[in-house]
C-alpha cells in the first residue's frame, strides 16, 4: 500500500488535538511519505492537497448551525469509509464511532489508533479519587458504556500510538496487548513560535505559568493548595477555562495571594515569555503540548508524570513530582523560586531537550515505528 489514510472526527482549526493530526500528516506527505487527511470540516486558511474537508462552503455552514458536531463527524466517516474502503491499513483518531472502527474491521483493515489519553478507566479511577480528596463529586463522569466501547475499538485495533509512558502504561493496566502498543510522544511547531528562543524574563518576583484547562483532571485544586502552603513572593498565572465541576472553587481561590487568571488568548507564545516557571501538576494525561512548548521557550517544568509526557526528565531538565502530594509541590515551588541560578540551569535544559521534539522529528520517529511494523506500508518509498 502507497499511502495511508487517515481520519480525524472534529473540526481541523491547527489547534488542540486538530494540530497533532495536521502536523504529521504534513511532515509524512512532505518526506514522501502519502497520508490523506479526512476531516469534517477545516479553516479556510488550511489549504493542503492532502487535507479532505468532508464538508465546504453552504453545506459546512447549514450542518453547524442546524445539526451538530455529532452529524458532522458522521459525515466525515461515511465519506472517509466510501473513499477508503478497500484500504487495507487506516489510521482512526479517537472520538470516532465504533461504527467505523466496526466497518473497517469487517473489511479487514489493519487499524492504526491515536490513543490521545489514559484508557478512560484509568481516568476514572484518577479523577474521581481526585474528586473525594477534595470533596467535588465526580462519580460517573466516565460511564461503563463508555469504557465498554472503548475497550471494543482497541480489542479490533492492531496498533496503538501512545503519546507517553503513562498512557501506555494505562492500557497495559487494562490488559490491553503490549505487543499493539507503539510509544511515541508529541511536540512543538518551532514556526508558531519564532521568539522562543528570546531571553528569558527578568521579573521582580517570580512568575509560576499554568496552561491548559483549569479542572481537577490537570491538577488545578492541588496546585492551589501548594500554591498557598508555599507562601512565596511570586505570581501564580493561570491561563485557561474553568471547567464547571471547579468554578466554586476557583472563585474563592483566585482572591488568593498573587494568583492572576487569564481565561484566553489568541497568542500563547506572549503568556511563555512572561514566565520563569511552568507548573503542569496534571493527574491524567496524554502528551500535554503545553510542556513541549513551555520547555521550548527555556522555561523550567514542575510536573507530575502525567504533565511531564515523554519529554520531562526528573532533575535534569526539569522537576518530577508525585501526584497528590501538595508538600512535596509547595517545597519545589520554593526551592525555584529562591534558586533563580536553578532555574536558568533547568531551563537551558528544557530548552535543549524540546529540540528532540519539534513536529518534523515526532513525524519521522512515527512513520519508522510504523514502516518496521508493516513493512508493505508507503511501498513506493523503500
Amino acid at each position: 500500500m502507497d499511502y495511508l489514510p487517515v481520519l480525524f472526527g472534529y473540526h481541523a482549526s491547527n489547534l488542540g488535538n486538530s494540530h497533532v493530526a495536521l502536523s504529521l500528516c504534513r511532515y509524512w506527505n512532505e518526506s514522501g511519505r502519502k497520508a490523506p487527511l479526512t476531516v469534517p470540516s477545516s479553516d479556510d486558511g488550511l489549504v493542503y492537497p492532502w487535507l479532505k474537508p468532508a464538508m465546504t462552503g453552504l453545506k459546512k455552514a447549514l450542518v453547524y448551525k442546524a445539526g451538530s458536531s455529532d452529524q458532522a463527524r458522521i459525515i466525515a466517516e461515511n465519506t472517509f469509509f466510501k473513499t477508503e474502503k478497500l484500504s487495507s491499513h487506516v489510521y482512526l483518531w479517537a472520538g470516532l464511532s465504533l461504527d467505523i472502527f466496526e466497518r473497517f474491521h469487517n473489511k479487514g483493515a489493519k487499524i492504526i489508533v491515536e490513543r490521545i489519553n489514559c484508557h478512560r478507566s484509568t481516568s476514572r479511577r484518577i479523577v474521581e479519587k481526585a474528586g473525594e480528596r477534595f470533596a467535588i463529586n465526580l462519580a460517573n463522569s466516565i460511564t461503563e458504556e463508555q469504557i465498554a466501547e472503548e475497550n471494543r475499538k482497541l480489542a479490533i485495533a492492531d496498533a496503538i500510538f501512545c503519546p507517553s509512558p503513562m498512557v501506555k502504561a494505562s492500557l497495559l493496566e487494562n490488559n490491553i496487548p503490549g505487543d499493539k502498543l507503539l510509544l511515541t510522544s508529541y511536540g512543538w511547531a518551532p514556526e508558531r513560535f519564532p521568539s522562543a528562543g528570546n531571553p528569558r524574563p527578568k521579573n521582580l518576583k517570580p512568575v509560576f505559568l499554568f496552561t491548559g484547562s483549569l479542572c481537577m483532571r490537570k491538577g488545578i485544586p492541588l496546585l492551589l493548595e501548594a500554591w498557598k502552603k508555599a507562601d512565596i513572593e511570586g505570581d501564580l498565572l493561570l491561563c485557561g477555562g474553568i471547567d464547571k465541576e471547579i468554578q466554586t472553587l476557583l472563585a474563592k481561590e483566585l482572591t488568593g495571594k498573587n494568583i492572576r487568571h487569564i481565561s484566553y488568548t489568541k497568542n500563547i507564545g506572549e503568556i511563555y515569555a512572561l514566565a520563569d516557571v511552568f507548573v503542569f501538576p496534571s493527574l491524567e494525561e496524554g502528551g500535554p503540548m503545553v510542556t513541549y512548548e513551555a520547555m521550548a521557550h527555556g522555561i523550567p517544568p514542575l510536573v507530575t508524570a502525567m504533565g511531564g509526557g515523554a519529554i520531562v526528565q526528573d532533575k535534569i531538565n526539569g522537576i518530577v513530582l508525585p501526584e497528590m502530594d501538595i508538600d512535596a509541590w509547595a517545597s519545589a515551588i520554593t526551592d525555584l523560586a529562591e534558586h533563580p541560578e536553578k532555574r536558568v540551569q533547568l531551563g537551558e535544559h528544557a530548552r535543549k531537550r524540546s529540540q528532540e521534539f519539534t513536529w518534523q522529528r515526532v513525524a519521522e520517529q512515527r512513520a519508522r515505528l510504523l514502516e518496521q511494523r508493516y513493512t508493505n506500508l508507503w511501498k513506493r518509498n523503500k
